[in-house]
């Protein structure tokens, strides 16, 4: 059974199709208000351990025009750019829709409407490439947790952009023809141990006050709670931008002034410049008491223009100087 991000469960009628015809399986869906699980019920006649023969174009294909209307609903263009040559890889077709899936639906739900998704497969060298425009998303960490596979984040914040370079499971073909390998192993050789992974969640958890919100915003108003997890998401992409502020944010939103004060303010009971100072004292915070750096540096980092000015701003929120939970580096000595 595999577990994916809750934005997942609305587009799996969509994908349901592509399983039964590739894959030779049946999806099942079930999930709470947290999170969506999916399980494959194989055909008793398909042995799901071994790679088959897939082409590569139609795969992606119709992965793109099955994802349509979930991209649509989110004001989203979706586009599949085929490779100039036929490619056919022996691989697991259940597995590369599992995560390609997931991983297309996470970006999805992070950058503003009016943008595109472009997917693109490269088999000579193992990869699937899904390029997003009108946002930096290479420091939400969120969208790849669902994959096991290896995925490289290439972000451009000057165009606005960002490059999700996902590995084809080639090993699976090895599993075929050296079966001393476990299917358990495979793709193992990447997951974080379980204890650190718990340790960065309990972290994350601590701190994140704006996730919080989108989390429970998702069980009443999922509609909502996606708009206000694209609004995050842009203000992340430019934290180091010191004159981001609410014009900046209307422009990134597509939204006037007026339409965007409007929906958000409900949401966060406070003004637009408000919410993303705060957004910036919580990472301040968060890089503080996780990190070595200096107070100076982390004020930089989260686009104050002075220390001064951040110290202040930090103090009025939190209720102590930003020095008080600072971690000290171990080479630095007490005077």
């Amino acid at each position: 059974m595999t577990q994916l991000p809750k934005v997942v469960e609305s587009c799996c009628i969509f994908v349901m199709p592509l399983f039964q015809k590739l894959a030779g399986t049946r999806l099942n869906v079930s999930g709470c208000d947290s999170e969506v699980h999916l399980s494959l019920e194989k055909n008793q006649k398909v042995n799901m351990i071994h790679p088959a023969e897939t082409d590569m174009n139609e795969l992606f294909k119709q992965l793109a025009i099955l994802l349509q209307p979930f991209a649509q609903s989110h004001g989203i263009a979706l586009e599949f750019k085929p490779q100039q040559r036929k490619s056919v890889l022996c691989v697991r077709p259940d597995l590369i829709i599992l995560e390609v899936t997931s991983l297309v639906c996470n970006i999805i739900s992070y950058i503003p409407q009016g943008n595109t998704i472009t997917i693109s497969a490269d088999s000579k060298e193992f990869k699937v490439r899904i390029n997003n425009t009108g946002i930096n998303l290479s420091s939400v960490s969120e969208i790849t947790q669902c994959c096991k596979q290896p995925v490289k984040v290439k972000g451009d914040t000057k165009l606005k952009q960002t490059l999700f370079e996902w590995s084809l499971p080639v090993s699976l073909v090895e599993e075929a023809q050296e079966k001393s390998s476990s299917p358990a192993e495979v793709g193992n050789k990447n997951k974080i141990p379980k204890y650190y992974d718990e340790i960065r969640k309990r972290l994350r958890s601590h701190f994140s006050k704006a996730d919080n919100l989108v989390a429970q915003l998702s069980i009443m108003y999922p509609r909502e709670a996606a708009f206000l997890q694209k609004i995050n998401a842009v203000i992340v992409a430019n934290m180091e931008n010191e004159l981001f502020d609410a014009t900046a944010l209307n422009r990134e939103m597509n939204m006037s002034r007026t339409s965007l004060f409007r929906r958000l303010k409900p949401l966060i009971q406070q003004s637009p410049a408000t919410y993303i100072k705060s957004i910036r004292l919580q990472k301040a915070k968060e890089l503080l008491e996780t990190t070595d750096i200096s107070v100076g540096d982390a004020a930089f980092r989260t686009g104050f223009q002075t220390k001064s000015h951040f110290t202040k701003a930090f103090t009025d929120m939190f209720g102590f100087l930003p020095s008080a939970i600072r971690r000290k580096n171990p080479t630095e000595t007490n005077e």
